[in-house]
């Protein structure tokens, strides 16, 4: 499993590492710029001309480096500096006046940079490391909006300058990187949004670290093997009453298509059983899209109302996984009659509507729960504003499971799934899944999986993982327009 690591907790294992083995710490910058070189080389051709952009630190001095080695496989470097060779200390020092008595073109930088070499075929950007925590201003700021401007290939050394590496929030004008090449672990703002973004294709490259130095804690990232592998195992003799019966508790008058898609996602996901609890108008599209769903009728009008509270509640007790919220409509009557389901310790997954009800209602939620909001209904769980939540998504995820005493999925283009102290980070998916009802399908996957006894966290971690691959595999066949949420539930493939 891929499991990311923090900014500083890289500069720490890195510095125990040379302190306690003696490890000359020239030798891991050479690595980095062996790495960045390879890249390069696949980007800008053998003997290209290449720009490189080298800051003061560590960071610059891994594009010196690189830039050394580019100039010894016959390619031609222009470099601009931030501080003169000497000005630099250290190792990226010796970088930066091997690469001067090497005959490299050095430009250093004090005001508005130049405009980029006409024949130039790509650049380096190597200005700062993981560790900016400021905007980019003067020179640097100058060098980077020329280079965003040229439309150009980019190499970044370690992350885009002026993306946090804690965070991923770009901190003003930041490098739109073709391919960023990191080190030993992909640090958190390469995998968090707009960080993930602004990096490109991301390349992890060992520099010699040894593992047994490496203890630091960081976020899951799964894999198809590691998704796999969180999924029970079906017995041969298995049959519909083993694989678990879920409740589907979602549908209105005119959204009866969130209560289809959530029942055909959890039988897609190996439900034995599948009933869906709804209102009159919704039993009719119920039977007709869904024929392996059972459907019972808990309501004459169009939404649920609080008598539907009791029918419920009885039905209930035979299922083995709720799912509750889609299409239900935020009706007077529709939190008097979910209430005791959102409460209960029955696993579930509750989302939309059921969780604006639930921000309103101020409530907490029994155990055994997954929720799944989108930013927006994340805000409204937490009373913060939508900008909040998507500049700090894993601090308010973690926040909002522990006070709740839940798992919490946090959907995006980089979903997050925190309990406890752990936290995952799902990159499957696709801006095609920008439509409307593929939250539907979500819910009814994790349900599923919720019936067939994983525990919340590992349903959510492996049913984020499914779910996007199987939009994935809908954009593949049909294109980003053409998609639909019953598309991707059609491509679930959980096995």
């Amino acid at each position: 499993m891929l499991h990311t690591i923090s900014p500083q907790d890289m500069r720490d294992m890195e510095q125990a590492f040379l302190k306690g083995t003696g490890y000359p710490s020239v030798l891991l910058m050479e690595h980095a710029a062996q790495a960045v070189v390879r890249e390069l080389a696949a980007l800008a051709g053998e003997g290209g001309r290449v720009l490189f952009l080298c800051g003061g630190g560590n960071n610059g001095g891994d594009g010196c480096a690189a830039a050394r080695l580019w100039m010894q496989r016959g390619g031609r470097a222009d470099v601009w500096l931030l501080k003169s060779p000497s000005q630099m200390k250290g190792d990226a020092g010796m970088n930066a006046c091997l690469l001067n008595a090497c005959g490299a073109s050095l430009n250093v930088l004090y005001g508005e940079a130049p405009e980029l070499p006409a024949d130039c075929a790509a650049v380096v950007d190597a200005l700062y490391g993981t560790g900016l925590s400021r905007a980019l201003e003067g020179a640097a700021l100058s060098a980077v909006q020329r280079v965003n401007q040229s439309g150009l290939p980019v190499v970044a050394v370690d992350i885009p300058s002026g993306v946090d590496g804690a965070t991923g929030q770009a901190l003003g004008e930041a490098v739109r990187a073709s391919v960023t090449v990191t080190f030993h672990r992909p640090k958190h703002g390469h995998l968090l949004f707009p960080g993930r973004a602004l990096a490109g294709r991301l390349v992890v490259e060992d520099i010699g670290i040894l593992p047994e130095w490496d203890g630091a804690q960081g976020y899951d990232v799964l894999g198809e093997q590691d998704a796999r592998a969180l999924l029970p195992v079906r017995a041969r003799d298995a049959h519909k009453g083993t694989n678990g019966h879920v409740l589907v508790v979602a549908g209105s008058e005119g959204m009866a298509g969130a209560a289809c898609l959530c029942a055909s996602a959890a039988l897609r996901a190996g439900a034995g059983l599948v009933t869906a609890a709804c209102p009159l108008p919704v039993l009719l599209p119920m039977q007709t899209s869904v024929p392996c769903a059972t459907a019972r009728v808990v309501a004459d009008g169009g939404q649920l109302d609080a008598r539907a509270g009791k029918k419920l509640y009885d039905l209930m007790q035979e299922r083995r996984a709720l799912a509750v919220g889609p299409g239900l409509g935020r009706g007077e009557g529709v939190w008097r009659a979910i209430e005791p389901l959102v409460k209960s310790d029955v696993p579930k997954v509750v989302d939309a509507d059921a969780l604006n009800l639930l921000a309103q209602a101020k409530a907490r939620v029994g155990g055994n729960t997954v929720l799944t909001p989108h930013p927006g209904e994340m805000a409204r769980l937490c009373g913060v504003t939508t900008q909040a939540i998507l500049a700090a998504p894993v601090d308010f995820a973690q926040q909002l499971a522990a006070d709740m005493d839940c798992c919490v999925l946090l959907k995006g283009a980089t979903t997050i799934i925190a309990q406890g102290e752990d936290v995952t980070l799902n990159v499957t998916g696709c801006e095609g899944m920008g439509t409307g009802g593929c939250g539907d399908v979500l819910t009814g996957v994790i349900a599923g999986l919720l019936g067939q006894g994983m525990s919340p966290m590992d349903a959510a971690r492996a049913g984020a993982y499914y779910h996007g691959r199987a939009g994935e595999a809908a954009q593949a066949a049909l294109g980003a327009r053409a998609m639909t949420a019953a598309d991707v539930c059609a491509q679930l493939r959980i096995e």
